[in-house]
């Protein structure tokens, strides 16, 4: 499968693209009313020509594609986890870093009390617990971006040595 991939995947990605294209063009043709589009105000009728469902193909069909690679990555990572666990162990260990970084940065968050952000704590309904796990997420995000940036810097400045 994988050497099939590797060979035609490409292809096969583009041929459904431009099926799954000729899909959602022919729905909207087939199913829209001519002089609705071609008014001058359809831009403002914007609301009314979605309600008439002849965009429903084209999000359809993008919830389904979206879910096949998600699925297909899920199914390809597990199964080359399994199959090469050796050359897995860098993910493995970078995930397992990832995991207990959160839950220090969870564990060391404080939960905001003042400010106007409170107010929209209430609203939608964040509890401490919540709270405190959105900002170990943020500053878990800053500090990946930060690492990646700075590896980046650091190895190109490696490579112009080499």
């Amino acid at each position: 499968m994988y050497n099939f991939l590797t060979k035609k995947g490409q292809l096969f990605a583009f041929l459904l693209g431009a099926i799954s294209t000729i899909i959602v063009v022919g729905s909207i043709l087939g199913n829209a009313n001519k002089a609705m589009l071609d008014n001058p105000e359809a831009a403002k009728m914007a609301p009314e020509i979605a309600n008439t469902g002849i965009l429903n193909t084209g999000l359809n069909i993008t919830v389904i594609l979206f879910v096949v690679a998600l699925g297909a990555a899920v199914i390809f990572g597990l199964l080359n986890l399994v199959t090469n666990f050796k050359g897995s162990l860098k993910f493995i260990i970078g995930f397992a870093v990832m995991i207990i970084a959160f839950f220090v940065l969870k564990s060391t968050a404080e939960h905001e009390s003042v400010g106007k952000i409170v107010e929209t704590m209430t609203e939608f309904n964040i509890d401490e617990g919540l709270s405190k796990g959105i900002s170990a997420a943020i500053k878990g995000t800053i500090g990946m971006a930060v690492v990646a940036v700075g590896s980046m810097i650091i190895f190109e400045v490696i490579n112009m040595f080499k």
